[in-house]
């Protein structure tokens, strides 16, 4: 099953600033442009909003609703316990993004590269990644309605996650690591091939050279 994703349209929006979200503030129709210094927006709410080139380094247990963010910088993202919901993600670099524990749900990531996307213990669904690239995806999370668009990666870890509908046939990927938890994903025929030798070593099966 493909993933549910809503539509919207952001309405005029004034000119926000980076105090505006620290200390857990809730901001609405705003707009966060060209702040270069490291926003820390832990507990923050942001309802329509826009961000585009800005610093991003602490989402911690933040909340945003129906918000766009492009040309996003953030060497290493701190979003554990977030919940991002109707969100639009583009043309942005993460040196790491950890969503450890957070809540992902209507959300696209287009054009953005990764280092480390983690996503160990959270709660993902109808999430779409189109034309990403990653070093490392961690999926060790509950993964439902997700798929990749023209997307590589160098390694998967499907340790300890819990997939339903992951349609991984767009992502170009060399290792995949917990093989055991991949039930519950889509790959194509090449990846199926990519991955056989090590399918064959976690069933016991030798292979004859």
């Amino acid at each position: 099953m493909a993933p549910k994703i809503r539509t919207f349209t952001l309405p005029e929006l004034a000119a926000g600033y980076a105090g505006d979200l620290s200390g857990g503030e809730y901001v609405e129709l705003l707009r966060f442009a060209n702040i270069n210094d490291p926003v820390q927006a832990d507990d923050a709410r942001a309802e329509e909003c826009l961000f585009t080139s800005v610093v991003l380094e602490n989402l911690r247990n933040a909340r945003l609703l129906q918000c766009e963010l492009e040309q996003i910088n953030a060497p290493s993202l701190n979003a554990a316990g977030a919940f991002f919901n109707d969100v639009r993600v583009e043309h942005s670099r993460f040196g790491s993004a950890d969503f450890a524990e957070a809540e992902l749900d209507g959300v696209v990531f287009e054009n953005c590269k990764f280092g480390w996307l983690n996503l160990r213990q959270a709660k993902v669904r109808d999430v779409v990644f189109r034309h990403c690239q990653f070093e490392e995806i961690d999926f060790g999370g509950q993964i439902q309605r997700v798929e990749f668009i023209d997307s590589r990666s160098t390694v998967i870890n499907c340790a300890g996650a819990q997939l339903r509908d992951v349609d991984l046939q767009g992502l170009d990927f060399t290792q995949a690591d917990g093989l055991e938890n991949m039930r519950g994903a889509r790959i194509n025929t090449l990846q199926l091939s990519l991955l056989a030798e090590d399918m064959a070593k976690h069933l016991g099966i030798k292979v004859a050279q």
